[in-house]
This record gives C-alpha cells, sequence and structure tokens, in this order.
C-alpha cells in the first residue's frame, strides 16, 4: 500500500509538472540558442542540467530532440554529449512509459487526443517490439510519442528499456558527433544514414523470427539474474 501511494504522488508530480512546466520546456528545447545559453548559465552543474533537459523534453515536451541531441555534443564533446544525451532519452522515456502505464488511456490522449489510435493498434500486434525498434530507428520519427503509446501495450519494461538503449543509440550518437563537429553532414549524407537505416530494418523483418527468438533468450538471461 505504502508503494502505491508513493507511485501515485510521484505520479501525480510529474503530472503537475507536466502541465504547468510543458510550455516553457518545449520553448527552451526547440531553439539551439536557447539551450546553450541555459548551460553556460549552469556552469558546473551543465551535465545534470542537459540530463534533465532531455528527460524533460521527451515527458513534457514530446519532439523530435534532434535539437537537443546536437547541443549535447557541441556543448560537452562527442564522447560526453552521447553519453548525457543517451542517458538523458533514456531516463525520459522510462518516465513517460511509467506515467502511461500508470494513468493508462486517458493520459495518453489528454496529451496527444486520438491521432496515434492507428498506430498504437499496431503496436499492440505480435510485432510490436519491431515497430517501436523501427520509430527509434527512424530520425524525426515520434519516437517521444512511442514512449508513451508503448506503455498500453504489453511489452516489458526491461523490454522497452532494451530496445531503448539498442535503437536509439545510432541517432543519438550521430546527432552527438555532428553538434561536435566530427561530421559535417550534408543532406546527401542524411539521405544515406536513412538509406542505410531502411536496409538494416529490412533484414531486421526479413529474420525477425530468429531476431525475436534471441531477445527472448537476452530477456530471459536478464530474468535469471
Amino acid at each position: 500500500m505504502k508503494r502505491i501511494i508513493i507511485g501515485a504522488l510521484l505520479a501525480v508530480t510529474v503530472a503537475a509538472l507536466v502541465y504547468f512546466y510543458g510550455p516553457t520546456v518545449y520553448r527552451i528545447t526547440s531553439d539551439r540558442d536557447n539551450i546553450e545559453a541555459l548551460l553556460h548559465e549552469a556552469g558546473m552543474w551543465a551535465p545534470l542540467v542537459f540530463v534533465v533537459l532531455m528527460a524533460a523534453q521527451v515527458v513534457v515536451a514530446p519532439l523530435p530532440g534532434l535539437v537537443v541531441g546536437l547541443v549535447g555534443g557541441y556543448i560537452f564533446g562527442a564522447l560526453r554529449g552521447f553519453l548525457l544525451n543517451l542517458m538523458g532519452f533514456t531516463l525520459g522515456a522510462m518516465i513517460a512509459f511509467g506515467l502511461a502505464r500508470y494513468f493508462g488511456k486517458p493520459l495518453v490522449h489528454r496529451l496527444f487526443g486520438d491521432r496515434y489510435d492507428a498506430l498504437l493498434a499496431r503496436l499492440r500486434g505480435k510485432r510490436g517490439a519491431l515497430i517501436i525498434a523501427t520509430v527509434f530507428v527512424f530520425p524525426f520519427a515520434p519516437d517521444d510519442v512511442v514512449c508513451f503509446l508503448a506503455a498500453l501495450t504489453p511489452i516489458r519494461a526491461r523490454l522497452f528499456a532494451l530496445l531503448v538503449l539498442i535503437f536509439r543509440t545510432p541517432g543519438l550518437l550521430t546527432a552527438s558527433l555532428t553538434g561536435a563537429g566530427v561530421i559535417n553532414m550534408p543532406r546527401e549524407g542524411w539521405i544515406a544514414l536513412i538509406i542505410a537505416g531502411a536496409i538494416l530494418l529490412l533484414l531486421a523483418w526479413r529474420y525477425k523470427d530468429r531476431l525475436q527468438r534471441l531477445g527472448n533468450r537476452v530477456l530471459d538471461f536478464i530474468d535469471a539474474n
């Protein structure tokens, strides 16, 4: 009973933050200059502020995190920026997942309306995990929204976290490297990256049954330990 009360209080607190501070977070995270100014003002606390900001843009103001990811690489460098990007996105994804699983479909409809109901129906199918992975791989896909939608499916939290870590890594790494100036990718480069991602997804679909069995073995190993 105590855990339920604590969980309810935390959920209500986060929901209130989403309601009252969502517009502010959206304004900050959608503009590169605003993010850079905020991080410079944070000083030694900048890494922590960045992680919280990346998590907040998933939960409070769901939008593609490309701008935040680029700034992470620009401010902190390629490797450190990538790690902070991954930490922030994973934290935000799991908070969004937990909120939607606790409050259910009313919360999701409150945030997004019914325009993602068709996608939710697909996620509830037996290939739902593969669709989640697909969304996480492609740039500009509604990956933040999927973090909420996934909680309304039978997928286990551990599997969802594993999908986040594996399939968001390429996009976050690319954003970090680009922001740090390690790679300066023109439009053709982004097109090539998208094509390469599509090829990987086609291969994943071709061998989906083997990948599903492998994923189940990994999860069974995790559960056993």
